[in-house]
């Protein structure tokens, strides 16, 4: 349950809407038979699923400073 809970925590506002709004456009599919619907519905859903959206991530929400990567170094002192 962890590990769903953390999945959709980086999910950002974007994302959910798509994914609403996918199920929104299936329903209606279910519902008029009409193909464009469908496809809206798998594009818009396979984008909130795999989050793919923007080309060079300029749509990903901004990482936060707790969550970046630290890496220590230390002062290299050559000895003889």
């Amino acid at each position: 349950m962890k590990q769903i809970k953390d999945y959709f925590k980086g999910w950002g506002p974007t994302r959910i809407f798509r994914l609403v709004l996918a199920g929104v456009l299936g329903i209606a599919y279910y519902y008029n038979r009409e193909s464009i619907y469908l496809f809206g519905a798998i594009i818009l859903g396979s984008q909130a699923m795999l989050n793919i959206t923007c080309m060079g991530g300029q749509c990903q929400k901004p990482i936060r400073t707790e969550d970046k990567a630290i890496i220590k170094t230390e002062k290299y002192v050559p000895t003889k």
